[in-house]
């Protein structure tokens, strides 16, 4: 019966987790269209104000996307190496010994 209690309290764990990640996701609401509307050509009415339309400008990336992720990315190498290199000298070097006769 324990068994039985602990698969229950497990799947409704995760039930909960996948509920608490799934409400954001149904909360969106839909984008914005950023597009100016125009007037139709049937009606023959024409704006008292033309605004002429820019094409949009390149967004130029922050600091932090230039120089911390890059920075990451190379850090999380250095520690994946320099932890291969610890385990090799920690664990494969005193895997065998060496018999003095």
């Amino acid at each position: 019966m324990k068994r039985a209690l602990r698969i229950s309290a497990v799947l409704l764990a995760f039930a909960a987790l996948f509920a608490l990640m799934a409400v954001p996701v149904f909360a969106q609401e839909e984008e914005e269209t950023t597009e100016p509307t125009t007037i139709s050509e049937n009606t023959g009415l024409e704006p008292a104000v033309p605004i002429p339309v820019d094409p949009p400008l390149e967004a130029v990336p922050d600091w932090t996307y230039r120089y911390m992720i890059p920075t990451t990315l190379a850090l999380a190498a250095v520690v994946i190496l320099l932890t291969s290199i610890r385990y090799f000298t920690n664990v494969v070097r005193k895997r065998y010994r060496i018999v003095e006769e």
